[in-house]
C-alpha cells in the first residue's frame, strides 16, 4: 500500500509539473488560454449492469464476519446519484445490456426509462447493445431523453438504424463553471462485430484513430478537459490513455473490472478484480501492463503527452456507483482526484446460525454492523428511490408472473442420469439428456458460438414431460452461472472433456460428466484420464456437416462461469484462460436465461423427442 500511495503522490507532483510547463508554452488549444478557467467537476458513473436491475443478495465481511447484505440494484443507484450530484457533475453509462429475465422479456426498454429518470449526459453504447439486432436497438435510442454516445459506429442506409443515426453522438460538450467538457464514446470493434447481432450494414473505424479524431474535433472548438467514456475493456482503457493525447479522464466499461484501495476492500471481504481482459486492439499489444498502477481508483498511467490520464470503473451488475472529484487547472491539465466506488446496501442483515443457516441479525449485532458500514468509505445504507422503484415494478411483477407462464411443451421427459451407462451406436444412447438441451441452448445464444460443454451436475432435475414454464426451466438451473465464451483448440477441447469424464468417474463427484452441443464422441468409463473420450467429431454450424475435430484448429466454446474456473476438474478452461485471458469472455447471461429463450424460440414451442444423431454421446462401453 505505501508503494501505491508513492506512486500516486509522484503523479500528483507529475501532473502540477506538468501543469507548469503546459502554461509556460501554451495548451495547444485553438483558444487562447486566458479564455479558459479552472474548474472542479465531479464524475459519477456506472457500466455492465447487464439488466440486473433490482437489489440481490450478496455475502461482505463486515467486522470480518460474513454478513449477507441486499446490493446494489437501480433504485438504491439512484439515491446515491442523487445524493451525490451537485451543479459541477457528470453523470455517464459506459454501456452494456442483457442478462437477466428483464431482457428477455423487455428487451432494454426498463433499462432505458430508468436512465432517461436518471437524466445522463452520456451512455456510450456495448456490444450487447446490439443483442437484438439493428432495428431493436433503433427503437430503444427513440425512446431515450439522453445522449447516445459511439464515435466509432456509423450505420448505413440499409440498417435500421440509419433513421436514428442524428441521435448517435459520437461526443456531447457539457459547460460547467462557463468551461466546456467534451465527452466522447467509443465501443471495442472486434467484439461488436462478433459477439453480438450488429449487421454488416454497419461501418465501424478503428479505436484510437477515431479517439485522435475526436479529440483533435474538440481541441478545434476550444475544448481541453476531455472525457472518454468507453466499453473496450481496462487494459484497452491504458491504450487509449498511452496512445491518444489530449484525454483526461477515461471511464470504463466491458471487462467488469473492480477498482479501489486494496485495504478498504479488503475491510468488507473485497479485492481489486481485473483479470479478465478482452485483447488488445489491432496492432497493439497489452505487454508492460503489470507495471502500471493496476486496481487502483482511480488507476493512474502517463498518458501520450506526458500528463497523467485516470481510468476509472464501477464493476458491474448494478452493484455500485463510481464518484470521482477532479480538479482541472485552466490548461485543461488534471491538477488532482479523488474518489471510489461507492457500494450501497439495504439496512436488513443476515448471519449464519450455529446450523449454518442464515438469519436476520438482532437490533444489537445490528448497531455493530452499521457502524462498520460508517467507518467503511466504500459502503452506504441507502434507501429504495420510489421514483426508480416505481418503473422498475410493473416489469418485476411481470417478470416474476413470467416464471408461472408456459414457455413451452416438452415431448418427452429428457432425463439427467449424469454418468451414461453402455449402449452401442445402434442401440438408445444413455446419459443426461437435459444437460445435452442446455448445451444446445448455449450453443444458440451466439452465432459465433461453434460448441458448448455443460456438466451433467450443473442440471439440478430432468426436463419432465408436458408443459414446462420459466420457473421450471430455473429450476433446472438454478445456480447464478453465466454463459461464458471461451476460444481453444481442438486438442485442448479433447482434453478438458477427458478431464471432466475422469473425475467424474474417479472422484465421486459424477456431476463433471460433460455433456455437450455441436460435439459427438465415444465414450470408454475404462479408460484413462486421455482415452475415456475419443473419436470427437465437430459440426460445421452453417452446413451442418460432421468432421473429426482438427487438433490445431481453434474453435468458440460456450460453458457456464463455474467450469470455466476449472471446478469439476476442467482445468484445460483454466489454463487456456490463464495463458491468454483475451480468449476468454463472461457474456454475463445468466445460464437459466438461454435455456428459456431457446424453449420459446422451437417451432410451436414443443422441444421433440432426442434426436440421436445431434446427441453428444455416439457410444458408451464399460
Amino acid at each position: 500500500m505505501f508503494t501505491m500511495n508513492r506512486k500516486k503522490i509522484l503523479l500528483t507532483v507529475l501532473a502540477v509539473l506538468c501543469a507548469v510547463v503546459i502554461t509556460a508554452c501554451g495548451s495547444g488549444s485553438s483558444k487562447k488560454q486566458e479564455e479558459h478557467s479552472p474548474v472542479s467537476v465531479r464524475l459519477i458513473h456506472t457500466n455492465d449492469h447487464h439488466s440486473y436491475l433490482d437489489s440481490g443478495a450478496y455475502d461482505l465481511k463486515l467486522d470480518n464476519i460474513t454478513t449477507r447484505v441486499q446490493l446494489g440494484g437501480f433504485a438504491r443507484l439512484a439515491t446515491v446519484i442523487k445524493a451525490k450530484r451537485n451543479a459541477n457533475s457528470i453523470v455517464v453509462n459506459s454501456g452494456e445490456l442483457a442478462g437477466t429475465l428483464y431482457f428477455s422479456l423487455f428487451h432494454g426498454e426498463v433499462d432505458f426509462k430508468v436512465f432517461n429518470e436518471l437524466g445522463l449526459d452520456g451512455y456510450t453504447l456495448g456490444n450487447h447493445e446490439f443483442d437484438d439486432g439493428d432495428e431493436r436497438l433503433a427503437e430503444l435510442i427513440e425512446m431515450t431523453d439522453f445522449p447516445i454516445l459511439s464515435s466509432n459506429m456509423h450505420p448505413e442506409a440499409a440498417s435500421p438504424l440509419y433513421r436514428v443515426k442524428d441521435r448517435i453522438k459520437p461526443y456531447v460538450i457539457k459547460e460547467i463553471g462557463g468551461e466546456k467538457i467534451g465527452i466522447i464514446g467509443i465501443l471495442k470493434v472486434e467484439k461488436t462485430k462478433n459477439s453480438s447481432m450488429a449487421s454488416d450494414n454497419i461501418t465501424f473505424d478503428d479505436e484510437i484513430e477515431s479517439a485522435k479524431a475526436n479529440v483533435a474535433e474538440l481541441q478545434s472548438k476550444g475544448v481541453n478537459k476531455i472525457i472518454l467514456v468507453s466499453h473496450v475493456g481496462y487494459y484497452n482503457d491504458i491504450l487509449f490513455a498511452k496512445n491518444v493525447p489530449g484525454i483526461d479522464i477515461i471511464v470504463g466499461g466491458d471487462t467488469h473490472d473492480l477498482l479501489g484501495d486494496a485495504d478498504d476492500l479488503a475491510e468488507i471481504g473485497l479485492a481489486p478484480s481485473f483479470g479478465s481482459q478482452t485483447g488488445p486492439f489491432d496492432g497493439y499489444t497489452h505487454d508492460g501492463f503489470e507495471n502500471e498502477d493496476l486496481g487502483a481508483y482511480p488507476t493512474t498511467v502517463i498518458g501520450a503527452d506526458g500528463k497523467p490520464v485516470h481510468i476509472v470503473t464501477a464493476w458491474c451488475y448494478a452493484y455500485g456507483v463510481g464518484v470521482l472529484d477532479i480538479d482541472f487547472n485552466k490548461d485543461g491539465v488534471v491538477t488532482k482526484v479523488n474518489g471510489n466506488i461507492i457500494l450501497p446496501v439495504g439496512d436488513v442483515f443476515q448471519r449464519a446460525n450455529g446450523s449454518g443457516t442464515f438469519e436476520q441479525v438482532t437490533a444489537e449485532v445490528k448497531t455493530q454492523i452499521l457502524a462498520a458500514i460508517e467507518r467503511s468509505p466504500i459502503l452506504t445504507v441507502a434507501a429504495v428511490d420510489q421514483t426508480i422503484d416505481d418503473i422498475i415494478e410493473p416489469y418485476r411483477a411481470q417478470k416474476d408472473a413470467s416464471l408461472n407462464e408456459v414457455i413451452g411443451t416438452v415431448t418427452v421427459t429428457m432425463d439427467n442420469t449424469r454418468i451414461p451407462t453402455a449402449f452401442t451406436a445402434s442401440q438408445t444412447p444413455t446419459g443426461s439428456y437435459a444437460a445435452w438441451v442446455v448445451a444446445e441452448a448455449f450453443k444458440n445464444t451466439n452465432h459465433k458460438i461453434d460448441v458448448a460443454i455443460q456438466n451433467a451436475g450443473g442440471v439440478r432435475t430432468p426436463l419432465m414431460a408436458g408443459q414446462i414454464t420459466a420457473g421450471d426451466a430455473i429450476a433446472v438451473l438454478p445456480f447464478s452461472n453465466t454463459v461464458v465464451m471461451l476460444d481453444m483448440k481442438g486438442s485442448d477441447i479433447v482434453q478438458v472433456l477427458n478431464e471432466a469424464a475422469w473425475y467424474s468417474i474417479h472422484s465421486g463427484s459424477s456431476g463433471a460428466f460433460p455433456y455437450s452441443s455441436g460435439l459427438r464422441y465415444d465414450v470408454n468409463l475404462s479408460g484413462d484420464n486421455v482415452s475415456i473420450i475419443t473419436n470427437v467429431e465437430v459440426q460445421d454450424r452453417d452446413t451442418g456437416v460432421w468432421s473429426n475435430i482438427s487438433a490445431n484448429t481453434v474453435y468458440t466454446v460456450a460453458t457456464n462461469s463455474f467450469t470455466a474456473l476449472g471446478k469439476d476438474n476442467y482445468l484445460s478452461f483454466a489454463r487456456v484462460r490463464e495463458e491468454d485471458p483475451t480468449i476468454f469472455e463472461d457474456t454475463s447471461i445468466l445460464y437459466s436465461v438461454p435455456l428459456v429463450d431457446y424453449l420459446k424460440s422451437l417451432p410451436a414451442q414443443t422441444l421433440p423427442p432426442l434426436d440421436v444423431s445431434l446427441y453428444c454421446l455416439k457410444s458408451v462401453t464399460n
